[in-house]
């Protein structure tokens, strides 16, 4: 909440082309790294030979160039799923910050609760967000569209949060604070700024935090964030360099964009939403 609060300030008082730098600098920094020890995390508790981190680094890059096929010959589909998987992957983010939830009824509201955050976000930068669309998929999309996502993803969170409301009681007060500061983002900024905040302040800081101390639970925690940025720098340079490499590839048939830029998040968000959901099915039967 400082964090992103603080951001207003900054973005007030610092240059917009500057800001912009910063905020695709936040993304490519803490926003990947965030997924840079997935390898790490499916081998927990399996014998770690140079042969098999190789063997599953390999593997994981296979997928990660697989969807991007994927992404780019079937785009629509593609881009249906991404906002799916997201979906419930910053839901459960969100909701797991202070702490496990056992139930596993709770897996629906994360889903319509990460739904609300995109329609959201997609309701205060419709235009940025439907010349994306475009530029991916050539479909022009109806304004209403927006509105009527943001309705019922809504009611869908009341009424789950009604349901549930036994479970997540405890947090109610934490995450509408969160909630309202993550409203005055995303009204303040247009969609870069508004996903970059969001993305790393309120989803990859606190996911950091979590997988560093499931990687390293016996160290303090400062110590445990440290050794996670150590061990994911080799991943983290091998997707920028995966960034530069898609870029150097399709700079002569398309714009290098906000639409190639968030087509490189979806190719990498896949695997990485399938780590974390066994992490936390992990976390959650102890």
């Amino acid at each position: 909440m400082i964090l992103s609060l603080f951001s207003v300030f900054v973005s007030n008082h610092l240059n917009s082309e500057y800001f912009y730098f910063a905020c695709y600098g936040l993304i490519l920094t803490f926003g990947i790294v965030h997924g840079a020890n997935d390898i790490l995390i499916l081998l927990k508790g399996k014998k770690k030979t140079n042969e098999i981190i190789l063997k599953s680094t390999i593997k994981y890059l296979f997928i990660v160039i697989l969807i991007s096929i994927i992404f780019f010959n079937f785009s629509e589909l593609s881009l249906l799923f991404f906002i799916l998987f997201s979906a419930y992957h910053f839901g459960e983010q969100q909701w797991t910050i202070f702490g496990s939830n056992q139930s596993k009824s709770i897996s629906l509201f994360y889903f319509f609760f990460g739904l609300l955050i995109f329609s959201t976000l997609f309701l205060f930068n419709q235009n940025d967000v439907s010349n994306i669309i475009f530029e991916i998929t050539k479909i022009d999309i109806s304004e209403n569209i927006y509105s009527a996502g943001f309705i019922f993803s809504f009611l869908c969170t009341l009424l789950l949060i009604i349901l549930n409301y036994q479970i997540l009681k405890k947090q109610l007060l934490h995450q509408l604070a969160l909630l309202v500061v993550m409203l005055l983002v995303f009204f303040t900024y247009e969609l870069l700024p508004a996903f970059a905040i969001y993305f790393v302040f309120f989803h990859s800081i606190p996911s950091i935090i979590e997988q560093s101390d499931y990687l390293f639970g016996d160290s303090i925690q400062s110590e445990n964030f440290k050794k996670f940025l150590l061990k994911g720098a080799t991943y983290w340079l091998l997707a920028i360099v995966f960034l530069v490499i898609m870029y150097l590839i399709l700079k002569n048939n398309v714009d290098f964009s906000l639409a190639i830029f968030f087509s490189f998040l979806a190719a990498i968000t896949f695997p990485h939403v399938l780590v974390i959901y066994k992490m936390k099915s992990e976390i959650h039967s102890k």
